[in-house]
């Protein structure tokens, strides 16, 4: 059985080793032309100085592709929103300083460096690291006792089948996963997962970690009796981290309930919609918690350590693994407390004028239609930012002229969609919005004709776009031709 095992586990860990560079393509090297003869004509010898083959000197290769592109070509950091500036994490964890390069030593320095404790059960061991963060502590610019201040509301496919309308920090556990890759399926382990939830006043991060495959049964068992039936919060973790869990534990044979789950990628997708170019966790932290990591072990790199520790039992790299877990797991909790501040408070919670769209489409998608309103007409008033040009205001009053007609608030409906439509660039859906609102609306059927009319002067003769004004345009002048002239509106 344990030939078995070792063989399993060394095939496995060998296959996901990161693959050979790719080989340089081979190319056969075409030296140029020494001198140009003279005997050449004047429209060849033109030909040729064009292709730049006059010259005796040798033709350089041409510069080696850059997969990644060169230095030039990565975006430039993104600066800090005013008055943020970076702070360390909620704690100074106490990883030992472990140099790759150091003296690989025998396997219980692993435990050592983490400080992990051998948990035993029936279904066997495992490895659990415990710690506990005050509430009061900062993590970055973010107090973690703020994360109890304000309930998060939750989307109908995040309330699971309790049908719960809201999430709190102290009834929800905060899950996050190192897994064996990211592809998914059944050769996908979670060999360390992080799970934190708010205990007295103090928030609790607990790690479990597979030093070998056999120890996953254990591990996940343990997992689903210490996490019980409570609702979830994760970072993507609906579309990969739970669901991998999911397949595990039916591998295990055990079964696991369904709950309320919360994923704050999609939260953070709409809050900040128009100010952080990625929306990536680490990009999350700088921006909005203000926090800086410090060395951390990229996460790219984490599946790789993991088997190297199988192959050589060193835990040298590995362990800043753990130090990446659990700050992730932190970091779930100081956003958890920064969206719900905006939440509860969207009129001033909100930053930056550009962010309120999506803030208010994510009030949209929580029921919350008054206050997505409200969210936009704030954003339209607002002055830019110092030393930031003016943002785009028509994606705000393009959604305010649908929800004020959907609120039937005719007239501030024809008031967005005409300053769309009097804008320097062609609109069609403002002219279509602003003649039907007069057509069905007001009953001013010559400004719905006269609308229509200036939108087809822009439109090309025979699209589809066209013949539906043309059709439009039509039905008013008969309406038109039948009323008396004295009930005409002008």
């Amino acid at each position: 059985m344990g030939s078995n095992t070792d063989r399993i586990r060394r095939i496995l860990s060998d296959g996901a080793a990161a693959p050979p560079p790719p080989a340089e393509p081979k190319l056969r090297q075409v030296p140029a032309a020494e001198v140009v003869p003279a005997k050449l004509d004047a429209e060849l010898r033109a030909r040729l100085e064009a292709l730049g083959v006059t010259s005796a000197a040798r033709t350089p290769p041409p510069a080696r592709h850059r997969i990644y592109g060169g230095p030039d070509s990565k975006p430039a950091p993104q600066p800090l929103p005013p008055g943020l500036t970076l702070r360390p994490p909620a704690e100074d964890f106490p990883w030992a300083d472990v140099s790759p390069a150091g003296p690989r030593e025998a396997p219980t320095a692993l435990e050592r460096m983490v400080g992990a404790i051998v948990r035993e059960t029936k279904h066997g061991s495992f490895l659990q690291v415990e710690r506990r963060i005050p509430l009061a502590a900062f993590h970055g610019a973010i107090e973690l006792e703020r994360a109890l201040d304000h309930p998060v509301p939750l989307r109908p496919h995040e309330r699971g089948p309790c049908q719960r309308t809201a999430l709190t920090a102290r009834d929800a556990v905060f899950l996050d996963t190192e897994t064996t890759g990211l592809s998914g399926g059944t050769g996908t382990v979670a060999f360390l997962v992080g799970a934190g939830w708010v205990e007295g006043d103090a928030f609790l991060v607990r790690q479990y970690f597979m030093r070998d495959y056999p120890d996953e049964d254990a591990l996940l068992r343990a997992l689903a009796e210490d996490i019980g039936d409570r609702p979830l919060v994760s970072f993507n973790g609906r579309s990969f981290d739970w669901p991998l869990l999911r397949t595990r534990w039916q591998m295990n044979r055990y079964k696991i309930g369904e709950r309320a789950h919360h994923d704050l990628l999609t939260a953070s997708r709409r809050l900040w919609c128009s100010t952080l170019h990625s929306h990536s966790l680490g990009v999350l932290e700088r921006h909005v918690l203000g926090l800086e990591r410090g060395e951390d072990l990229p996460g790219y790199l984490i599946p790789a350590a993991w088997f190297d520790f199988l192959r050589s039992a060193w835990g040298g790299t590995i362990a800043q693994a753990f130090r990446h877990n659990e700050i992730d797991v932190v970091s779930m909790l100081a956003l958890f407390a920064r969206v719900g501040a905006i939440l509860d408070d969207p009129i001033d919670g909100v930053d930056a004028p550009g962010d309120r769209l999506g803030t208010a489409r994510l009030l949209l998608d929580l029921g919350e239609p008054e206050q997505a309103r409200r969210c936009l007409e704030v954003g339209l008033g607002a002055p830019p930012e110092e030393g930031t040009a003016p943002f785009d205001e028509r994606p705000l009053r393009r959604l305010l002229g649908h929800l004020c007609r959907r609120d039937e608030a005719f007239l501030e409906a024809l008031t967005h969609w005409r300053a769309l439509a009097e804008g320097d660039a062609f609109d069609e859906e403002a002219h279509e919005q602003v003649a039907k609102l007069y057509e069905h609306r007001f009953k001013d059927y010559p400004a719905a004709l006269e609308w229509t009319g200036a939108a087809l002067e822009h439109l090309v003769e025979g699209t589809r776009a066209y013949e539906a004004f043309a059709h439009r345009a039509a039905r008013l002048q008969r309406r038109l031709a039948r009323m008396k002239p004295g009930s005409r509106k002008g």
